[in-house]
């Protein structure tokens, strides 16, 4: 099956009894994320994370999220609470090298569910899809060195700290350092 072919229709991944993983509906994620991506604290650490303020800006980046999965080029979930049917952040693969058979992993997720252990439930999921549905050997993940929480919930995953990319991690307030970390489907 050619890689394009994974992509024909979006796999929606069941986490637990909380939350799922679901592809982003512009018209009724928009509030929510607008909220997420309009947080100065939640965008500091994301990478290009620029803060946006404009709801017209926000639902650009979600429509843009649907034509990128159609062009094969990022597999983006929603992360949905179950009990409000509200989007609370986002999880994806991207910068696929087909050839190589590798991804890149990044996510993000609204402040209010800081702490709480659900970034680290959604990335297991995601990283065994990538596995088996998509035939990745390798997942990779860049966080900014400061970034504890999301370094932490990487490592919890069973991820590697494989070293040090200096100035490599563009971040609102300019270039900083990241870890790179990553797991392979032979780990």
């Amino acid at each position: 099956m050619a890689f394009k072919d994974y992509f024909i229709k979006f796999q929606e991944l069941e986490i637990n009894k909380d939350y799922i993983l679901r592809q982003v509906k512009p018209e009724n994620d928009l509030e929510a994320y607008y909220n997420i991506y309009s947080d100065v604290d939640v965008m500091k650490y994301y990478e290009g994370g620029t803060v946006i303020t404009d709801k017209k800006r926000v639902k650009i980046v979600l429509n843009n999220q649907v034509k990128e999965f159609e062009k094969a080029r990022i597999y983006s979930w929603t992360i949905i609470d179950k009990k409000t049917d509200v989007a609370i952040g986002r999880i994806l693969l991207s910068d696929f090298e087909y050839n190589n058979k590798v991804a890149n992993l990044g996510y993000f997720i609204g402040k209010k569910y800081w702490g709480k252990g659900i970034v680290s439930a959604i990335i297991s999921p995601v990283v065994i899809f990538g596995f088996k549905s998509l035939a990745l050997e390798r997942i990779y993940a860049r966080v900014a060195v400061e970034n504890i929480a999301s370094w932490k919930a990487l490592e919890k995953n069973g991820f590697t700290r494989e070293g040090l990319l200096r100035h490599s991690f563009y971040l609102p307030d300019g270039l900083c350092d990241c870890y790179i970390y990553s797991r392979l489907c032979t780990d």
